[in-house]
C-alpha cells in the first residue's frame, strides 16, 4: 500500500498491470486499499481496469510471440490444466480469465492459439471492469 500511497493512480495502474501477468500478486486488496487511502472511486475503477487489462494484453502477445516454445515445455501443471481447459471448451473459457491461478495462463493461451483479438479484448476488458466495479460497489 505504501507504493500506492506514494505513486497514487499511476502506482495503482502499474500494480494492477503486474497483477494480470504471471507475477503472483493480487490487485483486489490494493483496489480496496486505494479507496481507504482516499483515492476517488471512479479514477480507481478506471486505472485499475486499464492496468489489469493492459497486463492481459501483455499475456496475449507473449503467448502469440513465444507460444510454440511455451507449448513445447508445458512448464507446470496449472499451465497444462489451463491449456487442456481451453482446448476442450474453446474461446468461452475467456469468461474464466479473471480467476486466480488459471486466469493468467488462459490469457497467454489465447495468444498462443491466436484467438480473435477483438473477442479477446471485449471479453477480458469487460470482466476486468466488472470485477473492480463489484469490489467498489460491494465494499464501498
Amino acid at each position: 500500500m505504501q507504493f500506492i500511497e506514494e505513486y497514487g493512480y499511476s502506482g495503482l495502474f502499474l500494480f494492477c498491470l503486474l497483477a494480470a501477468t504471471i507475477i503472483p500478486v493480487s490487485s483486489e486488496g490494493v483496489v480496496a486499499g486505494s479507496l481507504l487511502l482516499g483515492l476517488k472511486a471512479v479514477p480507481v475503477l478506471f486505472w485499475a481496469t486499464l492496468g489489469n487489462w493492459c497486463g492481459t494484453l501483455i499475456n496475449y502477445f507473449m503467448g502469440k510471440w513465444l507460444g510454440k516454445k511455451w507449448l513445447e515445455r508445458k512448464q507446470n501443471r496449472i499451465n497444462t490444466h489451463s491449456y487442456n481447459l481451453v482446448q476442450r471448451y474453446g474461446w468461452p473459457v475467456l469468461f474464466l480469465s479473471w480467476l486466480p491461478f488459471i486466469g493468467d495462463p488462459i490469457t497467454i493461451i489465447a495468444g498462443v492459439l491466436r484467438w480473435n483479438f477483438t473477442v479477446f479484448v471485449v471479453i477480458v476488458f469487460s470482466l476486468r471492469f466488472l470485477r473492480y466495479y463489484l469490489i467498489l460497489y460491494l465494499f464501498f
